[in-house]
């Protein structure tokens, strides 16, 4: 019988770079048993999917409360081969459901009804924190009182979810330098969208211009990103309002939207700004890629996600983008129902 020993964990900075990158990834080296080849995991600062939520950062007063986190992970939840969750679930205490993922975490991100019972969006990551479609049966859902729920499994893009994106260039002339960069990677990220998603892409300095009046399809449509021309200083405040502002009519109602904002950061931090912004906001997840420069101050506290750019910006910028990418291609939505054979039933 093979004796396990306990899980080894060494932290190393490694002297060669990742993927062409200068700074030092760090290699995590994990071994369970003595027959087995200890697994190697190599993380960077550039390892995107770590830092990438898709949960809206909520107003803390309705934040999942300590009590019930701690009564949840004292449960016996359990997926469908028999192993115990007791990490990485998330609760929604809106619903009163708990999913779990016996491989990784989960994250709910949207829970609606239907004529059958709730529906619910969510995210995977596996234990090495990239985004997964993990397979069902290594899934459990219950409600936050222990009661095991059945339900059936699909890709988000294949049940008719809609997201909406909105993809906002910085081409202020302090961008100058990186700008070809920048479309590069915007037009590879449009294609790896899922099929039904859609979006609006505008460029902005000074003024902004979106290139077509309405949503059209993210991998289809040509959006003009070739033509942008630096130009102007930066405003991003001014594109964002009416972002928003096209985001809160009654169409986008309970669907997906997110804002990505590339920028360098140069604009005007105005408290009365931001309180507009966020009365406008609403369910509108945004994200910020910030390419050096200054002034973050002023969007912090708009956004849900700022990432600081370090490095080569094509590569590090097709990395950000592949993982945010990933995230919305491998959503799935759990149809939620009792248990045909009873609670507990697997």
């Amino acid at each position: 019988m093979n004796k396990l020993k306990p899980v080894a964990a060494i932290g190393l900075m490694a002297a060669l770079p990742l993927n062409g990158i200068a700074d030092d990834p760090v290699i995590q080296i994990t071994s369970q048993t003595h027959n087995t080849a200890p697994q190697i995991t190599v993380r960077s600062q550039y390892d995107f999917d770590r830092k990438i939520s898709l949960k809206l950062q909520t107003n803390p007063a309705f934040d999942v409360s300590n009590v019930l986190i701690n009564a949840v992970s004292k449960l016996a939840l359990y997926d469908a081969n028999g192993v115990r969750v007791t990490s990485g679930f998330d609760v929604d205490p809106n619903s009163n459901l708990v999913i779990g993922f016996s491989g990784g975490m989960s994250e709910i991100i949207k829970v609606g009804q239907s004529f059958h019972g709730p529906n619910i969006i969510a995210s995977f990551k596996d234990r090495n924190g990239n985004f997964v479609s993990p397979p069902k049966d290594a899934l459990a859902v219950y409600t936050t009182d222990g009661k095991k729920l059945c339900f059936t499994y699909e890709d988000a893009a294949l049940s008719g979810e809609r997201m909406h994106f909105a993809l906002l260039l910085d081409r202020s002339w302090s961008m100058q330098s990186n700008i070809d960069d920048v479309k590069d990677t915007a037009k590879q990220f449009l294609g790896l969208l899922p099929q039904s998603a859609m979006c609006a892409v505008a460029n902005f300095g000074h003024d902004w211009e979106f290139s077509h009046d309405d949503y059209q399809s993210c991998r289809t449509t040509d959006f003009r990103i070739d033509d942008i021309k630096v130009s102007g200083a930066t405003d991003i405040h001014a594109v964002l309002k009416p972002t928003y502002e096209n985001f809160k009519r009654p169409y986008f109602n309970g669907k997906q939207k997110a804002v990505i904002i590339i920028t360098d950061g140069y604009t005007l931090d105005d408290g009365k700004l931001k309180r507009e912004l966020l009365s406008l906001k609403g369910d509108t997840l945004t994200f910020v890629y910030f390419i050096g420069g200054s002034g973050r101050n002023a969007l912090e506290g708009v956004t849900d996600h700022f990432i600081t750019h370090k490095g080569d910006v094509k590569q590090a910028l097709g990395g950000y983008f592949a993982a945010l990418g990933t995230a919305y291609r491998t959503q799935k939505v759990l149809s939620i129902k009792p248990c045909a054979g009873g609670d507990h039933a697997k």
